[in-house]
């Protein structure tokens, strides 16, 4: 149920990402359930997402197809056209651009970090990911977590952790790590759901439809596991008439 109420939420923010966002043929990837799943919600696939796996061409020539099969797997993955200002910030390293900024990696809850716009001349709909030089685009990964509505700071940690090796092996004009947290009894952050869903390529409007509908979503889905570990709380598992034990009443959000 707790993984499940996870990639609901992803799958509604996919879809509003790929059909009424600025950036929906950016996708290069989703991992938010199997393709049975999204079928069942009526959800597209794009042409250019249909992997789970980072694509290949994201990666060094050379690495092997057993570490990126092994390497963390965002929820989503954009590759969008070198934003203007990301031109002018960018650092060469070796004929390949990393880094941008001071030397860091950019990520959403920075006020310095620019959002993944284009410059006024180019529509991201009008390129396909795959055909950008590795020089010209900004690879934008998403990672989408429930967290303790008073307390997100730890699930934040464990994003930049999960994905730090990623974030330095993957090759573009930068690279940034869009974290969106996501309250487990419905709490809406503005820094890390409404302005992520911004950089995201969703207006005002949307943004706070989407807002509206998770919100909705994870209260529902709130109520429904508090009576399912009461429940199991409840539970006999053997002839001494033992309680399941809280490991099993709490599984460990995978998450």
């Amino acid at each position: 149920m707790i993984t499940e109420r996870h990639n609901l939420a992803c799958r509604m923010i996919f879809q509003a990402i790929s059909k009424t966002g600025s950036l929906g043929s950016c996708i290069v990837s989703k991992d938010i359930g199997s393709n049975e799943r999204m079928t069942m919600q009526n959800l597209q696939i794009p042409e250019t997402a249909e992997s789970r796996i980072v694509p290949k061409w994201l990666f060094p020539p050379r690495f092997s197809d057993k570490d990126r099969f092994t390497s963390s797997r965002p929820d989503f993955v954009l590759v969008t056209p070198i934003a203007a200002k990301t031109q002018k910030q960018q650092t060469n390293v070796g004929g390949w651009v990393l880094w941008s900024g001071r030397g860091q990696l950019r990520e959403t809850e920075s006020t310095s970090a620019a959002p993944p716009a284009t410059s006024t001349t180019t529509n991201p709909r009008q390129h396909r990911p795959k055909d950008l030089n590795k020089t010209r685009g900004d690879i934008h990964l998403v990672e989408i977590k429930y967290c303790e509505d008073t307390r997100p700071q730890n699930q934040l940690n464990a994003a930049k952790e999960q994905h730090k090796d990623l974030c330095t092996i993957l090759q573009g004009a930068s690279v940034t790590l869009h974290i969106i947290l996501l309250g487990v009894s419905g709490t809406i952050y503005n820094t890390h759901i409404l302005k992520p869903f911004k950089k995201l390529g969703l207006d005002s409007q949307r943004v706070k439809k989407l807002a509206s509908k998770l919100h909705v979503h994870s209260m529902n889905f709130a109520d429904k596991l508090v009576h399912t570990r009461r429940a199991l709380s409840s539970t006999v598992i053997n002839s001494h008439q033992e309680p399941v034990s809280d490991q099993a009443c709490n599984p460990p959000d995978p998450h």
